[in-house]
C-alpha cells in the first residue's frame, strides 16, 4: 500500500525522486525489477525528455508521477504530494488532477457518444456541475485547435489526429500543473507531429506547465527540450542540459541512440576538415561557421 500526503500550505511544483524502485509481481517467480534506485529532480516549468531503449523503465517511471503505479521502495514528492510505500492511498484523485498523463495513442481511450461528453467526463468526475463542465469544454477546445462545431459529433468519426486532440483535451480540461507525455506523436505524420508538439510547447511557454516527454525522437528532444534524462536497464544512466547532451555524438551512438540530423551533419563536416565548436548545434550557426571557413580558403 502507498501513502499520499498533501503538504499543507506549500506550493511545491518540482518532482523529486528518492531511491525509487518498482518491481512487478514482487514475491513471485515472475518478479521483475523495472526501475532500481532512481534519484532525480525534474526541473519546474521546463521541458524534460526521458529517453532510452525499449524496456529501459521510462514508462514505468512516469506512471509513478500520478499514482498509476506505486513504489516498491523509495519515495516521490510530486506537486506537494509525498508518495511512499506505507499506508492506504489518500487524495489520489487530486494528484491525478495535478499531473496529466497522456498515454501513447490516447485516442483509444475515447468512449462517450459525443465529443462534449467525452471531454466533460473528467471535470464532472471531480465535482463540476453540468453547466460548469460545459463551460470548461468550450474553453479548452480552441486550445487543441478545434471549435464548438465539434461538440455534438461522435469522436469515432474523426480522423486519427482529431481523435488525439480530443483525448488530450480531456486531460487539459482539468488544468494539470504537470503534463507527462508518453510518445505523444507516435503514428502521426510530420505535420501532425509538429502541430502536436507546438500545442504542448505553447502550454509550457504561455502557462509555465512542466512538461515531461518520453520519446525516441531525438529531433524533438533537441528542438523542444531543456533537460534530458537517459535510462538504461531500469536505472538513470545520464542526465544533462540538452545542449550539453548532444555535444558527444560518439557516446550517444555507443548506447544505441541515433543523434539528430544536425548533429550527424556536423560530424560529417568535421570529418571533412571543418573546425566547428562543440557549442554549435543549430542550422543557422553551423552555416555561418562553415561559410566563414569556406571564404578563407577561396
Amino acid at each position: 500500500m502507498c501513502l499520499y500526503i498533501r503538504r499543507g500550505g506549500e506550493s511545491i511544483m518540482s518532482i523529486e525522486i528518492h531511491n525509487l524502485e518498482h518491481t512487478y509481481n514482487a514475491g513471485t517467480t515472475f518478479s521483475h525489477a523495472a526501475i532500481k534506485g532512481i534519484n532525480l529532480q525534474i526541473p519546474d516549468g521546463k521541458v524534460t525528455a526521458i529517453i532510452g531503449q525499449t524496456g529501459s523503465g521510462k514508462s514505468t517511471l512516469v506512471q509513478h508521477f500520478n499514482g498509476l503505479l506505486l513504489p516498491t521502495a523509495g519515495s516521490l514528492e510530486v506537486c506537494g504530494f509525498h508518495i511512499q510505500p506505507l499506508l492506504k492511498i489518500k487524495d489520489v484523485k487530486k494528484l491525478r488532477k495535478e499531473v496529466g498523463l497522456v498515454f501513447q495513442f490516447p485516442e483509444y481511450q475515447l468512449f462517450e457518444e459525443t465529443i462534449e461528453k467525452d471531454i466533460a467526463f473528467g471535470p464532472k468526475n471531480f465535482g463540476a456541475s453540468e453547466q460548469e463542465a460545459q463551460d470548461l469544454v468550450k474553453k479548452i477546445l480552441p486550445v487543441v485547435g478545434l471549435d464548438e462545431s465539434y461538440l455534438e459529433r461522435s469522436p469515432f468519426v474523426l480522423s486519427g489526429g482529431q481523435k488525439r486532440r480530443i483525448a488530450i483535451a480531456g486531460i487539459l480540461v482539468l488544468n494539470p500543473k504537470v503534463l507527462v507525455l508518453d510518445e505523444p506523436t507516435a503514428g502521426l505524420d510530420p505535420q501532425g507531429a509538429k502541430e502536436m508538439m507546438t500545442l504542448f510547447m505553447n502550454l509550457n511557454k504561455k502557462e509555465n506547465k512542466t512538461v515531461i516527454l518520453v520519446t525516441h525522437d531525438m529531433e524533438h528532444v533537441m528542438k523542444y527540450c531543456d533537460h534530458v534524462i537517459v535510462m538504461d536497464h531500469g536505472k538513470v544512466l545520464h542526465e544533462a542540459d540538452v545542449k550539453e547532451f548532444f555535444q558527444k555524438p560518439e557516446w550517444l551512438l555507443s548506447i544505441g541512440i541515433n543523434p539528430p540530423s544536425i548533429v550527424r551533419l556536423k560530424c560529417m563536416l568535421i570529418e571533412k576538415g571543418f573546425e566547428i565548436p562543440d557549442s554549435i548545434l543549430d542550422e543557422e550557426s553551423l552555416l555561418e561557421c562553415i561559410k566563414g571557413q569556406v571564404i578563407q580558403h577561396v
